[in-house]
């Protein structure tokens, strides 16, 4: 099982390749250059959706990485990675039709943003989808694991913003993967724990970073999960009058991943928070070459790889060029 997994990662996209489609002049030329990888011809319509179709594309040959791996790997391992990546993109979806309800889109624009998977904990999307309001799709969710999404909605009408929403399932998402690798062997645990608490301590300051201004900010009620980056640093970030002295004084390796916010550049964040989790994969993966670390971190790395090509085909299609583009690129494997 290792040693397949190990032959897997050399098949990820090498520098080249992804420097030749980010080189692409446009999407259609990026079509083609895609054609010669391991990605092979994708047909998607060629309309002012094509971004949005290849995000598609490239989220199925991830899922079905997480398939081919889950078939070989030990049940209670299977069960687990299966969880780790369904119930993330479950959020993300819910995060997707919670925004549409928020912006008032049609019910197939919301539909249409959707990662194609099936439902992991709730039945059925469409049920949410066809709900009239926001509040309504929310209070839907009672009985499931994102009941805790209800008591939120005081500050979402507070605020008139989907923050408090958004960084809710974020935690919802940190707390039961946290649970389920407690099924795992004790070895295999700190690698997960640092990859959530990683996120969620990242996600925490840039919403951090929009409270400042405000005052007497209830840190127990904006930010009741807390690991890394405790709610003090976050203090400090809400209410330091330099911004950028206060990520300079966050704990590595925050300092660094949160640098690019100074100029404003969410995108580079994210980009440096794929790095990060790079980083944390592979040094699971270098102590030890024939375990657990391994699967993870290809499938780390194959996120990573969905991500970047995601990025390429969204820039692609606004026209960015290969330099801009480059920059948000994570390929450190090879």
């Amino acid at each position: 099982m290792v040693l397949r997994t190990h032959a897997r990662i050399n098949d990820l996209l090498s520098v080249e390749q992804m420097k030749q489609l980010a080189d692409a002049p446009d999407v259609q030329e990026f079509l083609l250059r895609l054609k010669e990888t391991s990605y092979g011809e994708i047909n998607v319509e060629e309309n002012d959706k094509i971004a949005l179709n290849l995000e598609k594309n490239f989220i199925k040959k991830f899922t079905e990485r997480i398939e081919e791996i889950v078939k070989i790997t030990p049940n209670k391992m299977g069960v687990f990675l299966h969880a780790y990546f369904d119930f993330r993109f479950e959020v993300l979806n819910l995060k997707r039709i919670l925004r549409g309800k928020f912006t008032e889109s049609s019910r197939e624009e919301i539909t249409e943003s959707l990662i194609p998977i099936d439902p992991y904990i709730i039945k059925d999307y469409g049920d949410l989808i066809s709900l009239n309001d926001l509040e309504s799709v929310v209070r839907k969710l009672s009985g499931t694991s994102y009941e805790s999404l209800i008591a939120k909605l005081d500050l979402y009408k507070e605020y008139d913003a989907l923050w408090p929403l958004e960084l809710e399932l974020n935690y919802i998402y940190a707390r039961n993967i946290l649970r389920l690798t407690e099924k795992l062997p004790s070895k295999d645990r700190h690698i997960v724990n640092s990859l959530v608490k990683y996120e969620t301590d990242v996600e925490n300051v840039l919403i951090a970073i929009k409270r400042r201004g405000k005052e007497n900010v209830n840190l127990e009620e904006v930010f009741p999960v807390t690991y890394g980056i405790d709610k003090d640093d976050l203090k400090k970030v809400i209410e330091a009058e330099s911004l950028s002295k206060a990520i300079d004084e966050l704990k590595e390796p925050y300092n660094e991943v949160l640098a690019p916010i100074k100029t404003g550049d969410i995108a580079l964040v994210r980009a440096m928070l794929r790095k990060g989790k790079y980083e944390t994969a592979t040094a699971a993966r270098a102590g030890d070459q024939f375990g657990f670390n391994v699967i993870l971190a290809f499938l780390v790395y194959s996120e990573i790889e969905k991500d970047n090509l995601v990025g390429l085909s969204w820039g692609k299609a606004q026209g960015l060029d290969s330099e801009d583009l480059m920059k948000y690129i994570v390929i450190p494997w090879n």
